[in-house]
């Protein structure tokens, strides 16, 4: 059981931060502007900002899993909400008479401060949010993941919006005024970002092995993997999406339909893991994102765009899936104990998908063509329907 606390309060704060964590991907609206501010500029170097910030996010996590074996909960959000609102408020001292300098700044504001603010907060809210439904961990992981995505919509265009109105230097400090607000609102409950207490907690509820003794199951490395494949694939996706839509006839706003895709995709899996098993989830998840390889790699190779957007959408779907059943598979399978720290360890796939990732654009770069980019997605979702089936009986 767990104690007397306001359940619909507990699911909104953790939405609502949720929500703040989209902010970064806001970058991809500011990309022209600021190279028509800094002209010495060029899109290499605002990719490499962009690319890199998520092994920042992922050091983030990982981070906010130790400071919270020695600070309360709630003061590590409070360090997220500082970290990230220092860095997004910067962007308005960046020099415009110095691009050199702006550019160190942009990069130390970006991934210093922001990208590692914002990793420390996903663990934090994740880690105290999903505790308290012990038997709805994939429902609440993919409603959560959920609002992470929509997120990276409505803030996208709300920057849209205010970049003629105020500038490009402007746009991050009012999304830091945001943060910072709506941090405070979440704060002022006295309650919040606590995970169930031990006291009310039942021994089943509180089980759970350390890091260490995490490591050493090869159910996790199997989750893992699994995950990375999966992961991986989906940012080659997103990463892809808007340039491939154009290239084969289609049109960029439709391609990125992949991030409410994304969303359902969170909800629905997880409410889906709840219902069939972590063992199922794995292998459905994996093969509807073969299907959407294969839709994309028809695709590429015919010139079809008809074939592409339905791949996009089903792989967006199920990326989604992977991310918020992994969350919630990882506390089921490890228990809720040392979920916090489990958690940060996990997210390790977060950083490995990245550098994997990264590695989409030298091969289109290479053979110039977006097949070989989409048969890279085919051979990581092979990878992931093996691993899936390897997982047999060891997964919960």
């Amino acid at each position: 059981m767990t104690e007397k606390r306001n359940l619909k309060l507990v699911v909104a704060e953790g939405l609502l931060s949720n929500m703040l964590f989209g902010t970064l991907f806001v970058w991809s609206v500011l990309r022209i502007p600021l190279l028509e501010l800094f002209p010495t500029w060029n899109e290499g170097m605002l990719s490499l900002i962009f690319g890199i910030h998520n092994l920042f996010t992922c050091a983030g996590i990982l981070l906010g899993g130790q400071l919270t074996k020695r600070l309360s909960t709630r003061r590590v959000y409070l360090l997220f909400t500082v970290l990230t609102v220092v860095g997004l408020a910067g962007f308005a001292l960046l020099p415009v008479s110095n691009p050199g300098a702006s550019y160190i700044m942009a990069m130390i504001l970006f991934w210093f401060f922001a990208a590692t603010g914002i990793g420390i907060g996903i663990n934090v809210v994740q880690s105290t949010t999903i505790p308290w439904f012990p038997k709805h961990s994939g429902f609440i992981s993919g409603a959560l993941y959920m609002a992470l995505g929509i997120s990276s919509v409505i803030l996208a265009a709300l920057a849209r919006a205010l970049l003629p109105l105020i500038g490009v230097r402007l746009v991050m400090p009012v999304f830091a005024a945001i943060i910072l607000a709506v941090s405070l609102l979440i704060l002022a409950d006295k309650e919040s970002i606590k995970p169930p207490a031990e006291k009310a907690t039942s021994k089943q509820e509180l089980s759970g092995c350390r890091p260490s003794v995490m490591l050493r199951k090869p159910v996790f490395w199997l989750l893992i993997f699994w995950n990375i494949s999966l992961r991986t694939s989906g940012l080659i996706l997103l990463d892809h999406a808007a340039s491939m839509a154009v290239a084969f006839g289609g049109m960029a706003l439709v391609a990125m339909m992949i991030a409410p895709a994304n969303g359902l995709g969170s909800l629905s899996v997880g409410f889906a893991m709840d219902k069939l098993g972590m063992r199922r989830t794995m292998k459905i998840d994996a093969l509807l994102f073969f299907l959407a390889a294969v839709l994309l790699c028809a695709g590429t190779w015919l010139g079809r765009f008809g074939f592409i957007l339905p791949g996009l959408l089903l792989g967006g779907f199920a990326y989604g899936g992977s991310s918020s059943s992994y969350a919630a598979a990882v506390k089921n399978q490890f228990g809720a104990k040392y979920y916090t720290q489990n958690f940060a360890v996990s997210n390790l796939a977060i950083g490995c998908a990245a550098l994997l990732e990264s590695g989409s654009g030298t091969v289109l770069d290479i053979t110039g063509s977006y097949f070989s980019v989409m048969l890279m997605v085919a051979v990581l979702t092979i990878l992931a329907l093996i691993l899936s089936i390897l997982a047999g009986k060891r997964i919960k």
